[in-house]
């Protein structure tokens, strides 16, 4: 497989979408099999914008993912905080390994990033399903959210959430300052 074209193409819709994938790919010292973080692609990155997308560049070409109607699947997230967004990628990236993430799936974080966090979930949408070389790939967003917000995602649904998180201007982004979109429920 040429990786260089494969990503080219499972990209496309970030380039579309978001804007250029900065050149400088972030590269961990231990790799992501021996416990390490894994690699991300970035956009806005390089211009130093408040959020930068992060996109995971190394789970759709392992043959372990689990997968389901997308596919192997990269993971994205706009997030204002590097340092907390590459190590949540690489949990859940993990997880990958033995469970299937798919659009409007939830996730509590709250035990890996503590409870003075307000980022106390996340949310995940499809954000793009292609086929390359004849076989189904997929990208999906990873979209941090307070408690309350993960709740209303629960009893709700993650489609419902996002549209009143996009309503309120927060959302893809995901802000580790930011209080509860949510004013009532």
């Amino acid at each position: 497989m040429d990786y260089h074209a494969f990503y080219a193409e499972l990209f496309g819709p970030v380039e579309e979408l978001v804007g250029p994938i900065d050149p400088m790919t972030i590269v961990a010292l231990i790799g992501f099999d021996a416990g390490g973080p894994l690699n991300l692609c970035t956009v806005g990155r390089d211009a130093r914008t408040p959020f930068v997308t992060y996109v995971t560049c190394e789970l759709a070409v392992r043959d372990d993912q689990a997968t389901g109607y997308m596919g192997p699947y990269e993971l994205m997230m706009t997030c204002d905080d590097e340092d907390w967004c590459r190590p949540l990628l690489s949990d859940i990236g993990r997880m990958t390994l033995e469970d299937v993430f798919e659009h409007g799936h939830t996730l509590d974080v709250g035990a890996w990033v503590g409870e003075s966090s307000p980022i106390q979930g996340v949310v995940f949408e499809e954000f793009a399903r292609l086929v390359i070389e004849g076989r189904p790939f997929g990208i999906l967003r990873v979209t941090g959210v307070t408690r309350d917000e993960l709740d209303f995602a629960t009893e709700h649904s993650v489609d419902k959430l996002v549209q009143r998180l996009k309503a309120a201007g927060v959302c893809p982004q995901t802000s580790l300052a930011r209080p509860s979109a949510l004013t009532r429920r």
